[in-house]
């Protein structure tokens, strides 16, 4: 069996559904990148199973496209049925939701368990799916991936998940995007009308602290020194009312300052990451924040909450404080703008820390994980 593992190449089944949207948001984001990352490693056969047809791969020898529609319960059903006909010899989930049939040997990436923490600022239909989710994982899976060492905790306290089942994987960034402002590189007319900004991307809703992070701001506009704007990148979520009415309440001078963008698409989400002043990330829970090792990756300041993943991330290259505290949030924001000295701490601390992550070592380090699996498997 050892010299199989080593000597062929075996099937890997890859969802691959998650990844091929239009508009992707974290989840879909990870998927989107370790999947191109992985599929560029010749350890293994590739059969990526989608809704609609995958065009950012190119179908090769050693790369399969399986689409298959389905109304509802993609994952659940229509994936279960296909593994059960055709099943690969490894499987990987890189978004949690294994298939109620998901064959000998599955592997699947945890991202976070907030709705444990924060159960208020999720649905219940919401928290009822993700817990099931997080049970049938841990239950099912051959070998869980965390993204972060926050997150492997989390999974053991809530789900009683053996800490050898479970190996912390960290995300990676897109050099090609993510990089420091180049000499005499400028602004495209729509980024440029901003400046100069503080920026925010991640969905407008209650979990990323949108509310305080604009009671913050109102207070730091108070300081005649502050003429940024507040821009804000990402599609509305849950309790988006409270945070629209919290804009609302802002001094007129003040509230037409607050940009909101919507959802921006990724070439235009690293230019304005180069281009802000500022980088402000509040969040009640990440189970990573990848924005933080792209903003840090750009040379650009971050500042930031000090939950959940977020301290660990950021490994002392960030301005943190508690997600409630409002006066140090807009303190620190005003540290990060003004204070030559901090500005550029935070800087060179932000770069050598983003130095340490990429989706290439991910994938390398996914790709251990899944071959540890098979062997498991199929030693038994």
């Amino acid at each position: 069996m050892e010299n199989k593992v080593k000597n062929s190449k075996n099937l890997l089944g890859i969802d691959a559904s998650r990844s091929n949207v239009a508009q992707r948001t974290g989840t879909e984001y990870y998927s989107y990148e370790i999947i191109k990352a992985i599929v560029e490693n010749d350890d293994f056969k590739y059969r990526l199973y989608s809704r609609t047809p995958i065009e950012y791969l190119k179908v090769t020898g050693n790369i399969q496209s399986k689409v298959m529609s389905f109304p509802r319960l993609w994952s659940q059903f229509r994936l279960s049925c296909e593994i059960l006909r055709n099943p690969p010899d490894v499987l990987f989930i890189p978004a949690h939701t294994i298939p109620l049939y998901h064959g000998r040997c599955v592997v699947t990436t945890l991202h976070d368990v907030g709705f444990r923490h924060f159960p208020e600022l999720y649905t219940p239909l919401e928290r009822y799916y993700h817990d099931f989710c997080m049970r049938f994982a841990v239950k099912h899976a051959t070998r869980i991936i965390a993204i972060s060492e926050a997150t492997k905790k989390d999974i053991i306290k809530f789900y009683n998940a053996k800490a050898d089942k479970i190996r912390v994987i960290y995300h990676g960034y897109t050099k090609e995007k993510y990089y420091p402002l180049k000499k005499g590189e400028t602004a495209s007319q729509g980024v440029e009308a901003l400046k100069p900004f503080i920026f925010f991307i991640g969905r407008i809703e209650a979990k990323k602290n949108v509310k305080n992070l604009i009671k913050a701001y109102g207070l730091l506009r108070k300081d005649p020194l502050i003429k940024h704007k507040l821009v804000l990148a990402g599609r509305p979520g849950y309790q988006y009312e409270e945070i629209k009415s919290e804009v609302e309440n802002l001094e007129d001078e003040i509230k037409k300052d607050v940009v909101e963008l919507g959802y921006v698409e990724d070439d235009t989400v690293s230019e304005l990451t180069r281009h802000a002043s500022v980088f402000a990330f509040p969040s009640r829970f990440e189970g990573f924040g990848m924005p933080i090792i792209e903003t840090m990756a750009s040379g650009v300041p971050v500042v930031a909450s000090n939950t959940s993943s977020i301290p660990e991330i950021a490994s002392g290259a960030a301005l943190l404080s508690d997600p409630g505290d409002i006066k140090n949030l807009s303190h620190n924001l005003f540290l990060a703008i003004k204070d030559i000295k901090t500005r550029n701490d935070l800087t060179q601390k932000g770069l050598r820390r983003a130095s340490e992550f990429s989706w290439e070592k991910s994938a390398r380090q996914t790709l251990e994980v899944i071959r540890e699996a098979y062997k498991q498997a199929y030693s038994a």
